[in-house]
């Protein structure tokens, strides 16, 4: 979760202002989603499945949506319940032809492949034209908060002052989610999502870190921390006052 933003996600006008829904989001993911399946899933390993994956995995998805219809109280809610399902979904139908390890590798492919470049490249601009890339992330983590993952996540700020903030997630939807499927295995793989635009922070030319201890693939909470990297002037060789002294 958190501040993903694609080249052209950003309201006209507005470069440095992305818009944030995972209405818009989630279909977005999903095609992109089931061509890279397609891709990825040979012609001879089609053989081992009655009709074509993809609409198998659709077929899987509309099942594990009517299982898991009693966490969604918004179209929030629907919108993220049906991006971890995909998940679910696929490697329900990949798992016993492919065994677990393949069928989790295809899945994170899947996922988190076909539009990392375009997360990478959406957020490094940002960043790039921000007068504040710390503050400008920040801004853009707190908006996500509230448009896209809202009420059905429960946030926490232990820190929030101009140099760091720390924003900790003691409830995740997703994680609800792949626990009413019985696919609690799958959280890493929803969890790396966030190195599609964590990974364009570059702490030398942005002047800040991102650092995620812990995220519940590995504990009950999901805590992420934003703060500034110092960078000090360079040393200085000549005394202010050496001028004019003998």
């Amino acid at each position: 979760m958190c501040d993903a933003t694609t080249s052209e996600s950003a309201a006209p006008g507005q470069p440095d202002q992305p818009q944030y829904d995972p209405t818009d989001w989630t279909p977005v993911i999903e095609r992109a989603f089931f061509a890279r399946l397609v891709q990825l899933v040979t012609s001879g390993a089609d053989t081992a499945w009655a009709q074509p994956v993809d609409e198998l995995v659709r077929h899987r998805l509309a099942a594990v949506e009517t299982r898991i219809e009693g966490l969604v109280a918004n179209t929030m809610d629907a919108a993220n319940a049906r991006f971890a399902a995909l998940a679910v979904a696929a490697y329900d139908v990949l798992q016993p032809v492919c065994g677990s390890t393949r069928a989790a590798t295809i899945v994170e492919d899947c996922l988190n492949s076909p539009l990392r470049e375009d997360l990478l490249a959406g957020t490094r601009g940002m960043l790039d034209h921000a007068e504040d890339p710390f503050a400008a992330l920040v801004a853009a983590s707190k908006q996500r908060e509230q448009s896209y993952f809202g009420p059905s996540f429960n946030f926490q700020r232990p820190v929030d002052d101009n140099d760091t903030y720390v924003l900790d997630v003691r409830r995740c939807f997703f994680h609800e989610v792949l626990l009413a499927a019985d696919r609690g295995e799958l959280q890493p793989i929803l969890c790396r999502f966030d190195l599609n635009w964590a990974d364009a922070i570059e702490p030398s030319r942005h002047r800040l870190r991102f650092v995620r201890p812990v995220t519940f693939a590995t504990g009950t909470t999901c805590r992420m921390l934003f703060t500034r990297e110092e960078h000090l002037p360079g040393l200085v060789t000549t005394p202010t006052n050496a001028a004019g002294t003998s």
